[in-house]
């Protein structure tokens, strides 16, 4: 079974900062200065423009996720923040999207095993805590 994070690193981060760089692209900014802002290659940043990647999962209708990612989009756009708060902030939606049970349709694709166990275990308290 993969964990959550196996499938948010493949799938929920790389749709964050799909959504983050088409929004900065709408800025006028370059894809080169748009990869260095979120640490990634230029050619990632084009397969994001071009929806080659970042689609695994979709948040088009997830207006709540895409107005978090706009922040980000804004903070980068306006130099508010620097690639440390850019990372964290990712971190902070992936973790949102995953609490929100949005992941769980993908993760049961992937890994059908899941869907069987009646898995919820990204909307469950931490065991650790």
């Amino acid at each position: 079974m993969q964990t959550p994070y196996e499938i948010a690193a493949k799938s929920v981060i790389p749709a964050i900062r799909g959504i983050v760089a088409r929004s900065l692209i709408d800025r006028d900014m370059t894809q080169a200065d748009i990869a260095k802002s979120l640490g990634i290659t230029q050619p990632a940043v084009s397969k994001y423009f071009s929806e080659k990647r970042g689609r695994a999962i979709d948040f088009d209708r997830r207006e709540d996720v895409k107005k978090m990612a706009e922040v980000v989009a804004e903070g980068i756009a306006t130099n508010k923040l620097n690639k440390v708060q850019v990372a964290n902030m990712i971190k902070e939606i992936c973790d949102y999207v995953m609490r929100s049970g949005y992941m769980c349709n993908l993760h049961n694709e992937i890994d059908p095993q899941t869907k069987s166990m009646n898995c919820k275990i990204c909307m469950e308290p931490h065991a650790l805590a």
